[in-house]
């Protein structure tokens, strides 16, 4: 089982595939599963702390149901610093980490090499497919390099999913790219592109929001948890204290962002395809 604090960190080197509105979607999940959570926001555009801000102005502080914090992460210091005050807080099962569209410099490694679960969200179309791809290949090279000292999980979460779009061939592509993607890691069940899903709250969720995102958040939570059961209601409520006092900081491949990606892993971007898969 997991130990905690939990660390979970929603990355990807592709941007725009629903990084932060996840992020911000899990942890109102996970409070109302009686966890005890908070976001630190290590993307430099601070989405999730603007969010927070303007949401306080509209509701009030005392309608914040869980802490969202900038984080500053330009260098390995401050995530040694940052990781090192996670592992001492006792006040929070989960931590989350929302990143930027991940560059896999050595800040952001360090980030992923210290986490307990590593979530990326995808879209069903090459140029998207083609650069997670890339990350995932990255990522399984620092596993291979770091062993035990790695012991991230991978889940991969298939965003925004129109299943209006796609010819049959597309179609028989996204069923091959999910095939791949759970040799590397838990693909979960997809969430739909609605109306719903493009908006933010940092306060009270949508209920159509919660009700698109259980299916694949619940993958997570079982991984964390051990069960389905409300943790502050389970009898079971209760994760073994990391033993570590410090972060792992291990010297790792200088640069992963050259790495192309394997055969199997391999999906060549299409000029005539867009981000979201429809036709220029």
């Amino acid at each position: 089982m997991i130990q905690f604090p939990v660390i979970v960190t929603f990355a990807n080197q592709k941007g725009g595939v629903g990084k932060t509105t996840l992020c911000v979607l899990f942890a109102h999940y996970l409070v109302a599963k009686g966890v005890k959570v908070r976001i630190l926001d290590c993307d430099r555009q601070m989405s999730v702390v603007r969010r927070r801000k303007a949401d306080i102005d509209r509701y009030g502080e005392e309608a914040v149901p869980f802490p969202a914090d900038p984080e500053r992460v330009s260098n390995a210091e401050e995530v040694y610093d940052m990781v090192e005050k996670i592992f001492g807080n006792q006040d929070y099962e989960v931590t989350l980490i929302d990143t930027p569209g991940l560059v896999l410099n050595e800040p952001n490694k360090l980030i992923l090499q210290n986490s307990d679960l590593i979530v990326t969200p995808f879209h069903y179309d090459k140029m998207t497919l083609s650069s997670t791809s890339t990350f995932i290949m990255c990522l399984d090279m620092m596993k291979r390099t770091l062993g035990q000292e790695m012991r991230a999980r991978l889940y991969l979460i298939p965003n925004l999913h129109d299943g209006r779009i796609g010819t049959r061939s597309e179609l028989m592509l996204w069923e091959e790219a999910r095939d791949i993607f759970s040799r590397y890691g838990v693909v979960t069940p997809k969430i739909s592109r609605v109306s719903s899903m493009e908006r933010i709250s940092t306060v009270m969720p949508l209920d159509q929001q919660l009700k698109l995102v259980t299916p694949a958040f619940d993958k997570l939570y079982l991984d964390i948890f051990g069960s389905l059961e409300q943790f502050r209601m389970s009898p079971k409520s209760t994760i073994e204290q990391k033993t570590t006092e410090k972060p792992v900081i291990t010297e790792m491949i200088p640069e992963l962002t050259d790495t192309d990606a394997p055969s199997d892993l391999n999906f060549e971007t299409d000029n005539n395809t867009t981000t979201d898969g429809k036709p220029e």
